[in-house]
């Protein structure tokens, strides 16, 4: 059984279990022994890659933090290699470009191979110079490198906005969906029949959210709503009336 096949077994986590095994994993990675560090990252690369939330929202760090990445290539082929390092680091103005940095450096490391116990550590020792021991460059990985990274996924996660219909909804867009979901159920209340139907078929609609994405969730719920038109539970007119409430979006069953 090759990578794909065992990566096809595991069931794709929604936004809050996937934030729950980040926690956890990267808590792993932070107290780790340096020895068992290689491992642990390489796993939890692997882990973030192969579920759709994290994978989508490193493919967003890499399309919204471009100038970070490119100015990390220009260090590697630069003749001048110390300018451009010095010029990297004074880019990093923000804690969320620190994050950036953290992970494409990660991520470059992730890449290669053969790696060793101390690669990602050593990390330190490329960009800050930590002329300590081991445990030093571990602190200096975990602070400039690791836990920067972390804290910009777990951004992503809790505060993002919708850019592209491939995109997940973060934590702050489900509160104000779910204000709209309140609203809906006052709407519902007022029609004359299907009442119990229209309530079962919205709340599942709801509890997916957390696991799909932009357009795949509205693919859903056109498709949850035709079926109440095509069954006669409700006018077409109703049925985008009632989508409306819950997106915000005119959408045309038509």
């Amino acid at each position: 059984m090759n990578k794909a096949q065992i990566f096809e077994k595991m069931r794709n986590l929604d936004l809050d279990e996937i934030t729950e095994k980040i926690s956890d994993y990267s808590s792993d990675i932070i107290y780790s022994d340096r020895n068992h560090l290689e491992i642990k990252i390489d796993q939890f690369f692997n882990f973030l890659h192969q579920q759709p939330i994290s994978r989508r929202t490193l493919e967003r760090i890499g399309e919204d933090f471009k100038e970070v990445e490119i100015k990390l290539q220009e260090s590697k082929s630069s003749f001048n290699n110390h300018k451009i390092k010095k010029e990297v680091l004074e880019l990093l103005k923000t804690r969320e470009l620190q994050g950036a940095f953290g992970y494409f450096e990660i991520k470059n490391m992730f890449e290669k191979s053969p790696k060793y116990n101390s690669s990602y550590i050593e990390l330190s020792n490329k960009w800050y110079k930590v002329e300590g021991n081991y445990n030093e460059s571990q602190e200096f990985f975990n602070t400039y490198f690791f836990k920067p990274f972390i804290e910009l996924i777990e951004w992503y996660f809790r505060e993002s906005k919708i850019k592209n219909e491939i995109d997940y909804f973060s934590r702050e867009e489900i509160s104000l969906f779910n204000h709209n979901f309140e609203l809906l159920k006052n709407q519902i209340e007022r029609l004359e029949f299907g009442q119990e139907i229209i309530f079962n078929e919205t709340d599942e609609i709801k509890d997916l959210i957390n696991g799909l994405n932009k357009k795949n969730w509205i693919e859903l719920i056109k498709g949850k709503f035709n079926d109440l038109v095509l069954e006669s539970i409700i006018s077409i007119e109703t049925a985008e009336l009632l989508i409306k409430t819950i997106t915000g979006e005119k959408i045309s069953l038509k």
